[in-house]
């Protein structure tokens, strides 16, 4: 018999230490700086980041994030299984698919995974040739500097405020068609991995941007408030149209007690049912993505990649993207038990200073 939930997961799962263990945990963190908006862009980039097929990203994130929810994110976490990729819900399986990539973020799926050397040896002159300047030593040379860049990005580290310096490598190579969409997904996936067994005051990193949107749309528990939007700058060039996350540009803030909402969130998706999930918030076959008129066409480009099964590639991070599994969120019928596929408990030890082992 094939197992779904392992023990060798189950001893750190922060489910298993609240379920039977009875420990009280505390919400992750998750460090985005509020509703910072407005972050300059200067369009002289536009002729130089356009064939990378970031544009649609840059022109959402260069407005700001919205307010994100720290307490609704951890209850989801503890739900989330390594084994299969998915929260385990009352209601069913679900989970972040390249669908949500798409139509949330815009970024491309075709092309090369973005796999290169993350050797850290030299890398602050490395830096310093690719971007002109380097942050500097430290005194105590025990003490760690701040490697990376601006939070706002897709590869936030789990405390949130840093990206390795590695993904500027990446920026560099423009002639390369880098598919950052599996990429992003990867390692949104991987950093799940990492905080659902999490039981500090840690935090969780990866793109909160899709994941939150995509709780947003799908699920009541922590959904807030949709204020006013504001207006968006139009223009000829149909790739600086909004992403399906403009719908949330503006929403209420959560100013609770983050671990009194944590239990409250908590029992909610406890009792959640199928019936109060929204399984198709793009719209369906027929009307898919009409309920948003200027949405960006790069949103739906790829739709033809959506359910494909295949390894998610993102640098030391190789996670499975399993659509099999939650086909309710395609609109189509859901197997029960689906095929399974091993996540491979080696892969999932396998970290930035391991990746030049293999």
């Amino acid at each position: 018999m094939v197992w779904l939930l392992e023990d060798y997961y189950d001893m750190e799962h922060r489910a298993y230490h609240i379920a039977e263990l009875g420990k009280v945990l505390e919400p992750l963190k998750i460090h985005y700086h509020g509703t910072m908006r407005d972050m300059p862009y200067d369009e002289w980039y536009t002729e130089h980041i356009e064939p990378t097929g970031l544009l649609p990203f840059i022109s959402l994130v260069s407005r700001g994030p919205p307010n994100m929810n720290a307490a609704a994110i951890t209850a989801l976490v503890d739900r989330w299984r390594l084994e299969t990729h998915t929260f385990h819900l009352r209601a069913g399986e679900m989970t972040p698919t390249l669908q949500d990539v798409s139509m949330i973020l815009g970024l491309p799926i075709q092309g090369e995974p973005l796999c290169m050397n993350t050797a850290s040896d030299g890398w602050r002159q490395q830096m310093e040739n690719l971007i002109g300047m380097a942050p500097p030593e430290p005194p105590n040379k025990k003490d760690r500097a701040p490697a990376g860049a601006n939070y706002k990005t897709l590869f936030a580290d789990s405390g949130g405020k840093l990206a390795h310096w590695c993904w500027l490598k990446a920026l560099t190579v423009l002639e390369r068609k880098w598919s950052w969409g599996t990429a992003a997904l990867a390692y949104l996936y991987r950093q799940l991995d990492d905080a659902c067994r999490r039981t500090g005051t840690m935090g969780i990193g990866g793109c909160q941007l899709l994941l939150s949107v995509w709780s947003w749309e799908r699920l009541p528990v922590g959904r807030p408030r949709v204020f006013n939007k504001r207006p968006w700058p139009h223009s000829e060039n149909l790739n600086r149209e909004p992403t399906w996350a403009y719908q949330w540009d503006t929403v209420s803030e959560m100013t609770n007690d983050p671990a009194v909402m944590y239990k409250q969130y908590t029992e909610e998706l406890d009792t959640l049912t199928s019936e109060q999930v929204d399984w198709e918030p793009y719209g369906n076959m027929y009307h898919f993505g009409t309920a948003m008129g200027d949405l960006n066409p790069k949103c739906l480009k790829e739709a033809g990649f959506w359910r494909m099964r295949c390894p998610l590639i993102c640098m030391w991070a190789v996670e499975y993207h399993m659509p099999h599994k939650v086909m309710r969120q395609f609109g189509l019928y859901q197997e029960c038990p689906p095929d399974w596929q091993d996540t491979d408990r080696a892969l999932h030890r396998l970290d930035r200073k391991q990746q030049r082992k293999i």
